[in-house]
């Protein structure tokens, strides 16, 4: 059978993208128009549940558009909640050329009827327990129009990801996922709707897997490897022996964790394994902010200290912050880039918090009249406002991320943070300063995107 695995994308900023090709395509700066850093572990993964003698192309939106004509019998689509307008469009062009359509990933598991005249099946939460049976069904041409596990997946039993299906087109083209859930409940985070639990692969499945590499790739590409896992640290133990099992690996490799897992323990191990780059999402220098969020987790007062463990090791650290959580304030939010450089993020991202359905906070903006009326989705990016914040008007909101994202990609700050690392090594500041060039050009990219919108539009609709 010939089958295509997508995973669908759009450019933050622009809802109404359709592809490359499109008109709209011609307007969007060139930093916004892929993401080819770290290929996603999702697809190949999917790739290895589908049987070996079928042929399967995969694609990933961030490099490539999906093609509706392509020829094939069936695709399976992923696709997270700011990018699920897309999937439908895909899923209703292909349906229209009699292609069997199925969709799974985090949104559909949260909303499965939005995919209702676009899909012929939808997979609700993991994949693994109800593929056998939809491979089947697909064989037998009659697909119930949900699967959804009556248990949890078994980690231990994965297959080897399809490492040679994957576009070379990436910076980083071994993706991987050694643990799978979050043991914590921040209030905007979608796996606090989904709830799954936190569990772990066994190490030597994870050394077996990393070694399995395409002969065709080329040192880089053997060389550098992307945990996608949401908390990688958060089992102490499992973390500490995982890295103790990379080191032979003589691997460079970077993953998300949470800040409360950085000890000078587990920083020199990661340092030593190879650990290169970690993305901690500290979500917000408010006290207040953090706890209303039900990130207790997290305490302010700990984050210079924490960063500076990884930095001590080699370790470059990229942390989004959340703007319009119900504790910030216009004085705040002023301060802000200059509290970021304090504490010694070298990678800094700014973001409106989403109100991503089911989680609690969508849940408590919705129960106090607080979400932008109409349809939503399109503008989950994290770009568009789409709800009333507390303490600053809207307008003085969206302004504000836009300065925000400006001043902290400045000449000036991108400057400080470069010679901060060099004091640290030659080397640490060539990867800061090399991520700081990349970077900078993508958040101006986005920042004079969303100014331009925000002109186009007049006041804020809410």
């Amino acid at each position: 059978m010939r089958v295509a695995v997508i995973v669908v994308w759009r450019p933050k900023n622009f809802p109404d993208w359709t592809g490359r090709t499109g008109e709209l395509a011609k307007r969007i700066p060139g930093p916004l128009a892929g993401d080819g850093g770290a290929a996603p572990y999702v697809g190949i993964h999917i790739a290895s549940l589908l049987p070996r003698d079928w042929e399967i192309t995969l694609v990933h939106e961030m490099v490539r558009d999906a093609d509706p004509e392509m020829d094939v019998e069936a695709v399976f689509l992923s696709t997270m909640d700011f990018c699920a307008p897309r999937a439908r469009d895909l899923g209703r062009r292909f349906r229209a050329r009699g292609v069997k359509v199925i969709v799974g990933g985090l949104y559909p598991t949260l909303n499965p009827e939005y995919f209702s005249d676009s899909a012929d099946a939808v997979v609700v939460g993991e994949a693994e327990g109800v593929m056998p049976r939809l491979i089947e069904d697909l064989r037998r041409g009659d697909l119930s129009p949900r699967y959804e596990a009556s248990t949890l997946s078994d980690l231990s039993d994965l297959p080897v990801p399809r490492y040679d299906l994957v576009e070379t087109d990436f910076k980083v083209t071994m993706p991987y996922e050694a643990t799978r859930g979050c043991p914590f409940t921040c209030s905007f985070c979608v796996l606090s709707a989904i709830r799954v639990p936190y569990r772990r692969r066994p190490i030597p499945n994870v050394l077996r897997d990393i070694s399995n590499i395409p002969s065709g790739w080329d040192w880089r590409q053997r060389k550098y490897l992307i945990f996608w896992d949401n908390n990688l640290g958060a089992d102490r133990r499992y973390f500490r022996d995982l890295c103790e099992a990379l080191v032979p690996m003589k691997r460079i490799w970077g993953t998300e964790t949470s800040i409360d897992t950085v000890t000078p323990e587990s920083a020199r191990l990661m340092g030593r394994s190879g650990c290169r780059f970690v993305y901690i999402g500290l979500e917000s220098l408010s006290q207040e902010s953090l706890k209303n969020s039900n990130k207790r987790q997290n305490k302010v007062a700990e984050f210079k200290r924490r960063l500076g463990y990884l930095h001590d090791n080699g370790v470059m650290v990229m942390s989004i912050f959340l703007l319009g959580l119900d504790g910030d304030t216009p004085e705040y939010i002023e301060r802000l880039p200059e509290m970021i450089h304090e504490i010694g993020v070298d990678v800094p991202v700014i973001s409106f918090a989403a109100p991503i359905e089911g989680t609690t906070f969508y849940n408590d903006l919705r129960s106090n009249d607080r979400l932008l009326p109409g349809d939503i989705l399109g503008g989950m990016d994290g770009m568009h406002l789409v709800y009333k914040p507390l303490n600053i008007s809207p307008d003085e909101l969206e302004i504000a991320l836009m300065q925000c994202m400006r001043k902290l990609y400045s000449p000036g700050f991108v400057a400080r943070r470069v010679a901060r690392r060099l004091r640290t090594g030659f080397w640490g500041g060539l990867s800061n300063a090399t991520a700081n060039v990349f970077y900078a050009a993508f958040q101006r990219s986005l920042s004079n995107a969303g100014l331009e919108r925000i002109r186009n539009r007049g006041p804020w609709p809410g």
